[in-house]
């Protein structure tokens, strides 16, 4: 009799002890910060501001004319932005996507398992169909 219960009391300590598998998909529910567009927009102002501030140093320690000072200036804020432009769709293209319980990609359906989301009123959701193109 004390053989089967230390070995169940032995299981139920490894089971508390051994970590748990991790699911696979990745459910993301995004709001206002993480929406894309603000994303973008964000990082786009914030590599103008860059740019205007490298600009600044350069003018600052160049001794030149103001017409070239004007085109360094102007030559920074551009490649700050675009600079910008680009990181923000970069970081956003490379989330994590989040998965459905049946999904249509590229032509073919397949079955995943979907986490439970806690809803913000303290209900469950699932995501039953997704499509990727």
């Amino acid at each position: 009799m004390k053989r089967p219960i230390s070995l169940l009391l032995c299981a139920a300590l490894m089971a508390g002890v051994l970590p748990a598998r991790a699911s696979a998909g990745v459910n993301v529910e995004r709001k206002s910060a993480e929406n894309p567009m603000v994303e973008i927009f964000r990082s786009t102002i914030y590599g103008a501001l860059t740019g205007v501030v490298v600009g600044g140093v350069i003018v600052l320690a160049a001794k030149g004319d103001s017409e070239t000072n004007q085109d360094i200036m102007r030559w920074s804020v551009v490649a700050g932005t675009v600079v910008g432009l680009g990181a923000g769709i970069y970081f956003t293209a490379k989330r994590p996507q989040p998965s459905a319980l049946l999904e249509l990609k590229d032509g073919s359906l397949g079955l995943h398992p979907a986490a439970l989301q806690l809803g913000p009123d303290g209900g469950m959701s699932v995501r039953l169909l997704g499509v990727r193109f």
